[in-house]
């Protein structure tokens, strides 16, 4: 049981970074197009206290995570004033994709970081595996002898699981993600109007049949980085 309590801490921990990495990119490339509306609300930060959501930083989570090993969440949604971009358009839709776009990145460093510490040195390879189980939590795998490093290693595979699994989750074309409001820059207006409409069915939808969904597309871009931790 004290097991499961600290590989709860280590996601949780992990899930509020990797969100408040999510917000603080969408509000840094936002800044840099030329809208400072959330860099003047405090949102270009690391704090996860400026991005925290009650629901999706705490309720949801804690809800979830005696459950399963792999829990969703979300900040606060980082506010743009399209007309202080210079291609309004353009411009909202890059600034939607950095919070993705870093998550993947945080995914991709947490991935070469482990594999550099592998190399460095060959015994840590059964660490990861431990790791990659105990993230899962397959309690059943041994942990005597792992190395004083193995915090660090479960940290990093915490970052490149939980940073998956919301880069995905963000991903998703539903009006309140990030995937649903670029696509809401190529629908036309009346039916850009009607899906936004929509968004408490699309919510109810999610809550029964999101989880599948995600792990259609969470599934083979974790194997990859499985197989590269293991193949590089």
């Amino acid at each position: 049981m004290p097991l499961t309590y600290a590989l709860i801490v280590f996601e949780l921990v992990v899930m509020v970074l990797s969100i408040s990495l999510h917000d603080c990119a969408q509000a840094w490339m936002a800044n840099r197009l030329g809208d400072p509306t959330a860099r003047m609300m405090g949102r270009m930060t690391m704090n996860p206290f400026r991005h925290f959501d009650l629901l999706g930083m705490l309720v949801w989570p804690v809800l979830f995570i005696f459950r399963s090993p792999l829990v969703l969440g979300w900040g606060k949604p980082i506010t743009f004033t399209p007309r202080n971009f210079r291609n309004p358009s353009r411009d909202e839709m890059v600034a939607t994709l950095a919070g993705p776009g870093a998550q993947l990145c945080a995914a991709i460093v947490a991935l070469v970081v482990l594999v550099i510490v592998r190399h460095a040195n060959p015994e840590t390879g059964l660490s990861i595996l431990t790791a990659s189980a105990l993230a899962m939590r397959n309690l059943g795998v041994s942990t005597e002898g792992l190395p004083s490093i193995f915090p660090l290693i479960l940290f990093l595979y915490f970052c490149i699981l939980v940073n998956i699994l919301l880069f995905v989750f963000n991903l998703i074309p539903l009006p309140f993600l990030d995937g649903g409001k670029i696509l809401m820059h190529y629908l036309p207006y009346n039916a850009a109007q009607t899906y936004q409409s929509m968004s408490l069915y699309f919510m109810f939808g999610f809550f029964f049949l999101g989880f599948y969904v995600i792990q259609l597309f969470f599934l083979p871009i974790m194997g990859v980085f499985q197989a590269l931790l293991f193949t590089l």
